[in-house]
C-alpha cells in the first residue's frame, strides 16, 4: 500500500520543526540581540527594525557597538541567523503544507499552484533575511563610516525580510483560525 501524499507532512514533523525554529527565534531575541541592544545604549539591533534604518541610524548604531560589539554582531549574531532562516522556512512550509492537506482547512487538499505559492512564501523570507546578513556584516565590516549605498542595501532586505516573514505568519494564522473553526463545528456546532 503506498502512503497518501496529501496525508504529509506528519504532525509529529510540523511540530519538532517549529520548536527548533521559535527556540532559535527566542535565542537571538533573548541573548544575542537583547546584548547588542544593551551594550549599544538600547539601539535596535538591524535584524529587529522592522521598517529599515537611513545612514544616519545605521552610523548611530555601528558607533555605539564599538568594535567589540561589531565583531560580536559579527561573529556570533550573524552566525545563529545563518541557521535561522533556513529553520524559519522548513518550519513554516511544513506548516503551510500540513494545514492544507485534506481535512484541516478543507474537505479537500488546495489545488497544487496554491500549496506551492504558499510554500514559497517562507522560503522567499529565508532568502531576504540571508542577503540581509550578507549586507548587515558589510556594514559591521565598513564600521561608522559605512557608505549610504550599502546601508539603502541592507535596509531595503531587513524590510523585504519583514514584510516575508509577517505575510508567512500571518496566512499561517488565518490558516490555522480556519482550520480551528472547522473543528470547533464539527465537534460542537452540529447536535
Amino acid at each position: 500500500m503506498t502512503p497518501d501524499p496529501n496525508r504529509y507532512p506528519r504532525s509529529g514533523h510540523v511540530f519538532v520543526a517549529l520548536v527548533v525554529s521559535i527556540a532559535l527565534w527566542a535565542v537571538m531575541v533573548f541573548w544575542t540581540l537583547a546584548y547588542l541592544r544593551r551594550i549599544s545604549g538600547g539601539l535596535e539591533p538591524f535584524d529587529l527594525r522592522t521598517y529599515g534604518y537611513d545612514l544616519n541610524e545605521a552610523r548611530a548604531l555601528l558607533a555605539a557597538l564599538s568594535q567589540l560589539g561589531r565583531d560580536y554582531y559579527l561573529n556570533v549574531q550573524l552566525q545563529l541567523d545563518t541557521a535561522y532562516p533556513f529553520t524559519y522556512a522548513v518550519s513554516r512550509v511544513l506548516l503551510l503544507w500540513w494545514l492544507t492537506i485534506p481535512g484541516r482547512v478543507a474537505d479537500f487538499a488546495l489545488p497544487f499552484p496554491v500549496r506551492l505559492a504558499l510554500a514559497a512564501l517562507p522560503v522567499a523570507a529565508a532568502a531576504c533575511d540571508y542577503v540581509e546578513n550578507d549586507a548587515i556584516a558589510a556594514m559591521l565590516v565598513a564600521g561608522p563610516q559605512v557608505d549610504a549605498e550599502t546601508v539603502a542595501w541592507a535596509s531595503f532586505w531587513t524590510q523585504a525580510k519583514s514584510l516575508g516573514g509577517l505575510l508567512t505568519d500571518a496566512t499561517a494564522v488565518i490558516l490555522l483560525m480556519i482550520m480551528l473553526n472547522r473543528w470547533w463545528q464539527r465537534r460542537y456546532g452540529r447536535t
